[in-house]
């Protein structure tokens, strides 16, 4: 009697067939593999179905989601299975009602001292799905994913809500920042899309956030400098020039615009400014494009003119400059 294969020796098999599924026996492997009750075959398959846009395969998707919904924690843990169906299906641009479904599943499995909820994947990626879709119902799709109880999830609806490109939505994302969130990553993602929506008027709404301080101020500044909007740079600077700045998420931010007044700033900081937290905390910043030789060189060039032994000393250790 033949030995049954064991699930790494699956794997391997479906590796192979992954990297050509018109080839002999891939095919049939694949298909049986989406057609299992275990989600680690089910995402490896399904990532080979979205690659390759095979079609057969690509029309198994649906009914494998369906399956690994039975005992689900026992036979997908991590949703690994389920995430890779809805992925396939989004990166694919298919519609199907399995988004509706995956909007709002919830996979609590079980860990020391309690339970975690698997399934934020699979919600986050339904969100960037009704978006992406152009559904005439996205925006009240993504403002029940704005609530949810998992950071990621909230977040993926913030950047999911500017992926639609509708100003109207400006309004959501702005009661959202309004009536605050514990996870600075979201009001920065909201910050984020309501640039990429509305920029003039969300310019303004960002400095007047700016001026709250705290962990909102840093949101802020943060969603201004990945806007890569130069318009960004004046706001940023003169919120950093100004007395209780959080001039460390500034200056990050405006290292992040990749803009060349902003980075400027910066060097003059190091160049020139007496005060050695601003000067590190520049540096610092910097720091973060440490592979862009153009960069480090610049950094290097601005602490030397600083004629301060230390500072470039710590400017060659931030860059790893030996």
């Amino acid at each position: 009697m033949a030995k049954r294969p064991s699930l790494e020796d699956r794997l391997v098999a479906l590796r192979e067939a992954a990297g050509d599924p018109h080839g002999a026996g891939a095919m049939a492997a694949l298909r049986d593999a989406l057609r299992s009750k275990t989600g680690v075959l089910v995402a490896a398959a399904a990532g080979a179905a979205a690659a390759h846009g095979v079609e057969a395969l690509i029309a198994e998707l649906p009914a494998a989601y369906q399956r690994l919904l039975e005992r689900a924690v026992e036979r997908d843990p991590g949703c690994r299975g389920k995430a890779a169906v809805v992925r396939a299906l989004h990166d694919l641009d298919r519609w199907d009602d399995v988004f509706a479904h995956a909007l709002g599943y919830v996979q609590l499995e079980p860990v020391w001292g309690g339970r975690v909820d698997a399934a934020a994947e699979v919600r986050a990626i339904a969100g960037y799905a009704y978006a992406h879709a152009g559904r005439s119902d996205a925006l009240d799709a993504l403002a029940g994913l704005l609530a949810d109880p998992e950071r990621s999830v909230r977040a993926a609806a913030a950047r999911a809500i500017g992926d639609t490109g509708r100003t109207d939505a400006t309004a959501l994302l702005r009661f959202k920042v309004l009536t605050g969130d514990d996870e600075p990553e979201v009001l920065t993602a909201c910050h984020g899309s309501l640039l990429a929506l509305a920029a003039e008027a969300s310019l303004r709404f960002a400095a007047a956030e700016l001026d709250r301080g705290g962990d909102r101020a840093a949101a802020a500044a943060l969603g201004l400098g990945e806007s890569r909007l130069e318009a960004a740079v004046p706001v940023l600077t003169g919120w950093c020039d100004r007395d209780g700045g959080d001039v460390r998420a500034g200056f990050v931010a405006l290292a992040v615009l990749r803009r060349e007044p902003a980075t400027a700033y910066l060097l003059d900081v190091v160049r020139r400014d007496d005060r050695l937290p601003r000067v590190r905390a520049a540096i610092e910043a910097l720091a973060t494009f440490r592979d862009d030789q153009a960069v480090v060189a610049r950094v290097l060039d601005a602490a030397e003119a600083s004629g301060d032994a230390a500072i470039r000393r710590f400017a060659r250790e931030q860059l790893r400059v030996s």
